[in-house]
């Protein structure tokens, strides 16, 4: 059985071993086969004290208790026989059935409980077991749990995705899962629907702040090109300002040297009549012929 906690603190608890004696699951091959080891040491420490030879046979009323080779124990008697014979054999017969049982039931508990600690990882603890103890001494694993860890990831809904998968598939790890498996199970199914919804939100929110952003990017592009565009139609119109002043100037320069060329001429004119009228320069058809042109 899967046991789900809030936090990782499972993992401090160690698995329950009897005084002296291995943890049931980690024993050896042949402790764990052997239902009636202890009773089989016993037993030969008993035929060790016994000074009788083994071909000797037991007084009268006494019961010589051997193992046979499959562990079970055979009471031979050599002064009682009938029902009491039968009781002992029914009754040993009752006990191997429940060893075996118990033996069955501790190798599930620990396959069950084993399946659910590897599968669940970092996120599971050990395995921890309920035991009893069989008629022969030994103590058997009769229930078990493991503790895990279902709470999310903060600020992560993919990791807490990951991890809901993983506590799910470590509830699901056994081949026969108890009903608290199923709840734990049924919790990482919604954990891990809560983290996609986080998740989408998420990438939503990511989705709007990046068209916001390529938004910004685009207007401040068309605000540097509009810019860009009155910058050049100023410096066109500048330089169309510019052009007109020049060739206004010109116009200018060219009017004012035709007045001072003109002003010239008549100067000249007026002179060479006056020298003609005082009669410095002769008179005649010609006066006047070298300023009849057009300036």
């Amino acid at each position: 059985m899967i046991n789900a906690i809030p936090t990782l603190h499972a993992n401090t608890v160690a698995p329950y071993a009897p005084l002296g004696r291995q943890a049931v699951g980690q024993e050896s091959t042949d402790l764990k086969t052997s239902s009636f080891k202890a009773l089989e040491q016993a037993a030969a420490g008993a035929r060790s004290e016994n000074k009788r030879s083994p071909d000797e046979p037991p007084a009268q009323g006494t019961e010589r208790q051997t193992a046979s080779a499959d562990g079970n124990r055979i009471v031979q008697g050599a002064g009682q026989k009938g029902d009491g014979n039968s009781k002992d054999k029914e009754r040993l017969a009752k006990e191997q059935k429940l060893i075996n049982e118990l033996a069955a039931t501790d190798r599930e508990v620990h396959a069950h409980e084993q399946a659910h600690a590897a599968v669940g990882g970092v996120y599971a603890g050990n395995p921890t077991y309920q035991f009893v103890k069989g008629p022969n001494g030994m103590s058997y694993a009769v229930g078990g749990e493991v503790s895990i860890s279902t709470a999310p990831i903060p600020n992560d809904p993919e990791a807490t995705i990951r991890k809901a998968q993983q506590i799910r598939a470590a509830a699901n790890a056994p081949a026969d899962p108890s009903p608290q498996d199923r709840r734990v199970s049924a919790s990482a199914v919604s954990l891990e629907a809560q983290a996609r919804a986080e998740l989408a939100v998420k990438e939503a929110a990511e989705a709007q702040q990046a068209q916001e952003l390529a938004e910004t990017k685009a207007k401040a592009q068309k605000q540097e090109e509009a810019k860009r565009q009155e910058d050049v139609e100023k410096a066109r119109k500048q330089a169309e300002q510019e052009e007109a002043a020049r060739q206004a100037r010109l116009t200018a320069s060219s009017e004012a040297r035709g007045e001072i060329f003109a002003k010239s001429a008549k100067s000249t004119l007026d002179l060479t009549r006056h020298l003609v009228d005082i009669g410095v320069v002769k008179g005649g058809s010609n006066v006047g012929s070298l300023f009849s042109g057009k300036v």
